[in-house]
Formats: structure tokens, sequence, C-alpha cells
């Protein structure tokens, strides 16, 4: 498998952080169901990083967003609200591993 340069993988924390941006506008709800698709394939991304590393605090805090966010199987938590007060801790988790 080829390594990812260093300059690429800066798509793996920042597109989360601005696909969850994103999501406090008002959106069509397919929008939401891409934006799961984003950070869930990206904390996938970190999580199989970490599962080599065998760093496991993060590697089980990316796996739960991993699950949390997946679009395959929706958890639906109802209210808007609830889903933007979810994405702020999750924004800031992309944001403080951005250099792994």
């Amino acid at each position: 498998m080829k390594n990812i340069s260093p300059g690429n993988r800066k798509i793996f924390w920042l597109a989360p952080i601005i696909a969850l941006g994103i999501g406090f506008l008002p959106m069509p709800y397919g929008y939401y169901m891409l934006s799961r698709l984003v950070v869930s394939g990206c904390a996938l991304y970190f999580a199989f990083n970490l599962f080599k590393t065998k760093d496991n605090t993060k590697l089980w805090i990316f796996g739960f967003i991993v699950v949390l966010y997946n679009p395959l199987i929706p958890i639906h938590l109802g209210a808007k609200e609830l889903w933007m007060i979810i994405n702020i801790p999750t924004i800031y988790y992309f944001y403080i591993n951005r250099n792994f």
C-alpha cells in the first residue's frame, strides 16, 4: 500500500471539519448523509492508522466516531440541535489530531 504524503493527509482532518461546519447551515437531508460519509470515512482513516501505532485511546474515540456517523446504519438522534452539539467536539477532535 502506498503511503500518503503529509501534504495529502491534510484532507483527512480538514474535510470532516468543513463538512460538519457547513452542516450548521440549513441543508437538505442528502447533504447530511454525504457529510456522514465524509466524517466516518476520515475517522476510519485515522482509526486504521492508530491501530498500526497501537494508540488505543484515540483508536476507540475514532472508532466511536465511525459508528456514530456511519451512513449505512444511521443513528437518528432526532433534533438537529442535538447533532450540532455533538458536531462541536467532533470538529475539535479532528482538529487536535490534525498532525497525526
